[in-house]
């Protein structure tokens, strides 16, 4: 039986700027093998991977009907020091507007979250001084790895969050009153 890997999601729009107008998803496979199985059509992102031995690993699947369009030949994607996959879908449709949410079907999926670490709101996308620091793909280049499955290194990045911009939704509030306790405020922790 196969799993759903921990999807986290953040996005940029622009309507004059093919590379400002992308989705970046994070992909959480614990000790993934090499070259997982990535198709990425106009309309559909499948992605099937190994964690762990070749024997014993589990495995990963995910399959998710796209909210719009995006272009294939220019998305990318990679593995991360063995805990997360990149991927860059380049949107076809160049509009200032967000998508309200990764997927076609208005459903909210318990594996797929916000990247909150990422996300920037539609209207402060050109105050963001150095988008490179939130974009794994930032530095490549065109002739960078990833378009066709090459692997890459680049720190893990971790998220919390809801669907779309629903809430809070996965944030662990015992650990944030844990982290505040040990600042010196005490906010409810006991």
């Amino acid at each position: 039986m196969s799993l759903h890997p921990e999807v986290l999601w953040a996005q940029r729009s622009s309507t004059d700027d093919e590379e400002k107008n992308y989705v970046l998803l994070t992909i959480s496979i614990p000790d993934c093998q090499p070259n997982p199985e990535v198709k990425i059509t106009e309309n559909r992102l499948d992605l099937v991977a190994k964690s762990g031995s070749v024997e014993g690993g589990e495995t990963y699947e995910l399959h998710l009907d796209l909210f719009k369009d995006v272009i294939p030949e220019k998305s990318l994607h990679k593995i991360a020091n063995g805990q997360h996959y990149f991927i860059k879908l380049i949107k076809k449709d160049l509009d200032i507007e967000y998508w309200p949410r990764l997927t076609k079907e208005k459903v909210k999926y318990a594996f797929i979250k916000t990247d909150f670490n990422k996300w920037v709101d539609e209207d402060e996308q050109d105050e963001v001084a150095n988008d490179s620091e939130m974009d794994p793909f930032a530095n490549m280049g065109a002739g960078g790895a990833g378009g066709a499955g090459g692997a890459g290194g680049a720190a893990g990045m971790m998220g919390a969050g809801g669907e779309g911009m629903g809430g809070a939704g996965g944030m662990d509030l015992e650990a944030l009153q844990q982290l505040l306790a040990a600042q010196g405020g005490n906010f409810g922790a006991e």
